[in-house]
């Protein structure tokens, strides 16, 4: 114990010891003993299960006596008595001689030999009485059952005068047995007991030994502390860093520096391990690296300086309780440094300053430095989106972020309200998606993909509960500081250059983006498009027709070249252009209706893969889908969550396009048509009631 330094802790050790072996050897006799009281447990239960046997025998008998004449009642009577005698006769071999036999479960039971006494007595009266009586009922149940065979009734009437006669001694005898075995099972508990209470005693009078042992110790260490405390505490009190001394076992030594309580809120510093000083405050995997960097410090062969880089508290984050209290974050600093006496490393002084404001400072920065980069990236972004539209795309991203809440705010509880849920919000956030793909704005773009994963999580959990549509707010929040953000660019934007608010009717919008979606599209897909677009500009339109216009085209734009124009390569192989064109028309109708006409030159709707895939999705069941008609299978288009690409990207895949489409024409009160021809392309037309045209008013 000397030579590892603890020997003034030897009279602990021991008592530990002591403690420790006494522990093990009443745990050790417990198990043993409860492992006896259980088997004798067992053994009562089936002592006490043979006196039910030795009635339900004699039940079985007379039963077959008044059942002579009743040949199915005779029967079961006889297969009663014979379960009965055969269970009887084992469980009485098993506790007289030891052996197998089976419990209420029909689960087989080792019995050890009933010890020698009124156990070994009753069973060996039990088993002159059973042996004749066993020998009778088997002669009788060797007869069968046909009462025409003389024997049978003579041997029942045998069977049924023997078992009168000794029925209650048997019971008897069964009973005794019973007794025998409680009263077995209550003395090994009561010695259970006993050892119980005098294990107790002894660990109670250890754990008094080694208390005293204990507060000893820790008064001869509070005496050394206060003396060292005094030697130093004028020079120490001045010092504005929490300095230490650690020696090659990293015990703190007896004098420190008053800021060191200051920065770790505790005075029993002194003589305490370097490990309990950051104990909770910093990782294991922390504090096992810094007693390792220390440990190096008092190799002498190891250089001081070439290892400083290694020292991992060169800056760390703790959560520490002030004097109230109150839990409180600090950034610390600790070097480290060798102490030489007489040419030998005798100690490394440990140096620990708070550090927490230049931290928190140089952190302001950092954020403000992001903050502005972030606020130039929007910047750029607005600066080179469609001008005309951006307003656009605020208000109606605000007003879809709007209803998204609102959603979320609504009550649910069961699974298909909260599916329905999940599929409104997948329709506006893709929405939102689109019109930010189409204006250049891939920051909004990136969060609404974001968005639609979290989304498609909570699609595919069964068991969604109202609580996991929580982590949907905090992205939500974050997307609407983002616009609010944008909102305000656009204002300054406006004041900076003079120009008025935004009307409006806007005279001649910019669709140029149309092209700019698809080419961003068709770059990622390996495919090229041409946008023609005719009768836009030929309207002064309201804001929200133009808005609906613009929101339907971009949805059309992004589904026809995910979905429908095929690659560069495919259609040349199929004889096409190799550059695909979508066209977009639109007009005002005779009637004040407004029609929106888009059209591609591609594959055209695959119908068979539409009727796989609504199958494969739950929509319809294959029966349903070959009673469909190709009208009915291309309306499933319009289903949400439904989509031909196996895997979901920043284009497609989440199969919520054309329900957003859908949303907006039912929210407008028009019709959507739809003509297909396979490799020919399709044909989506849009009729809009007069009702939405609010440009007389505006002219």
């Amino acid at each position: 114990m000397q030579k590892f330094g603890i020997g003034k802790y030897r009279n602990i050790i021991v008592s530990v010891a002591l403690f420790l072996l006494l522990d093990a050897s009443v745990l050790l006799t417990n198990f043993y003993m409860s492992f006896q009281i259980s088997e004798d447990a067992t053994a009562v239960n089936l002592a006490g299960r043979q006196r039910m046997l030795s009635q339900r025998i004699m039940k079985s008998l007379l039963e077959t006596d008044v059942s002579l004449f009743n040949s199915d009642a005779r029967q079961n009577a006889l297969d009663e008595l014979q379960r009965s005698v055969n269970l009887f006769d084992n469980t009485l071999k098993a506790f007289k001689n030891g052996g197998v036999t089976t419990d209420a479960n029909g689960f087989p039971v080792q019995l050890n030999p009933a010890d020698p006494g009124k156990a070994q007595n009753a069973l060996n009266a039990a088993d002159e009485i059973w042996r004749p009586f066993l020998a009778g009922i088997k002669l009788l149940l060797l007869q069968g059952s046909n009462i025409d065979n003389p024997n049978f009734t003579a041997r029942l009437q045998d069977a049924v005068q023997y078992g009168t006669a000794n029925n209650l001694e048997l019971l008897r005898l069964m009973n005794e047995l019973t007794v025998a075995l409680e009263d077995k099972a209550t003395a090994k508990a009561s010695r259970l007991r006993m050892i119980q209470t005098v294990g107790m005693s002894l660990a109670i009078l250890n754990f008094l030994l080694i208390l005293f042992h204990f507060l000893k110790q820790l008064k001869q260490s509070d005496a050394i502390i206060e003396q060292s405390r005094q030697e130093t505490e004028e020079i120490l009190e001045t010092v504005n860093e929490g300095l230490f001394l650690l020696d090659e076992h990293l015990t703190i030594g007896q004098q420190y520096s008053k800021k060191l309580t200051q920065i770790f809120h505790r005075e029993d510093i002194a003589g305490t391990s370097f490990q309990s000083l950051l104990k909770s405050l910093i990782s294991e995997k922390d504090m096992s690296t810094a007693e390792s960097f220390i440990k190096l410090l008092f190799k002498p062969t190891v250089n001081q300086k070439l290892i400083g880089e290694l020292n991992p508290l060169n800056e760390i984050e703790i959560h520490i309780a002030d004097d109230n209290g109150q839990y409180q974050s600090k950034f610390l600093n600790f070097q480290f440094s060798r102490v030489v006496v007489t040419g030998t490393i005798s100690h490394v002084l440990a140096t620990v300053s708070d550090i927490t404001r230049q931290v928190m400072l140089s952190r302001d920065l950092d954020n403000a430095r992001r903050q502005s980069e972030s606020q130039m990236e929007l910047l750029s972004t607005i600066m080179h989106a469609n001008g005309d539209l951006m307003p656009m795309f605020v208000r109606n991203s605000v007003g879809s972020l709007e209803k998204i809440n609102n959603i979320l705010k609504l009550p649910s509880r069961s699974h298909v309200q909260h599916m329905g849920k999940v599929h409104q919000i997948y329709a506006l956030i893709h929405g939102f998606k689109g019109e930010a793909t189409s204006l250049g704005l891939t920051p909004f773009a990136e969060l609404a993909h974001k968005f639609e994963d979290q989304l498609e999580a909570l699609a595919t959990n069964e068991n969604l509960t109202g609580n996991d549509f929580l982590s949907l707010t905090v992205l939500l929040n974050q997307i609407l500081r983002q616009l609010d953000a944008a909102e305000k660019l656009l204002e300054r934007l406006a004041k900076l250059s003079q120009v008025a608010a935004q009307p409006e009717i806007a005279e001649k919008p910019d669709w140029t983006h149309f092209q700019n979606l698809a080419d961003d599209m068709a770059q990622r897909q390996g495919k090229e498009v041409e946008i023609v677009c005719s009768g836009l500009n030929d309207y002064p339109l309201p804001a929200e027709l133009a808005s609906t216009v613009n929101r339907l085209c971009i949805q059309f734009i992004r589904n026809a070249i995910s979905h429908g124009i095929e690659t560069v390569q495919d259609r040349m192989d199929l004889q096409k252009t190799p550059r695909s064109e979508i066209n977009i028309h639109f007009c005002r109708l005779r009637s004040g209706h407004w029609r929106l006409t888009v059209q591609d030159d591609g594959a055209g709707i695959n119908t068979e893969q539409i009727r796989l895939k609504a199958i494969q999705s739950g929509l319809v069941t294959e029966q349903q889908s070959e009673l469909m008609s190709q009208k009915q299978l291309i309306a499933l288009i319009f289903s949400p969550t439904l989509s031909t690409q196996s895997a979901a990207d920043m284009d497609a895949g989440r199969g919520m396009g054309m329900t957003v489409i859908r949303d907006l024409v039912k929210d407008q009160g028009g019709k959507i048509n739809v003509a297909t021809r396979a490799h020919m392309g399709s044909t989506f037309t849009i009729t809009l009631p007069a009702a939405t045209n609010l440009a007389t008013q505006a002219a």
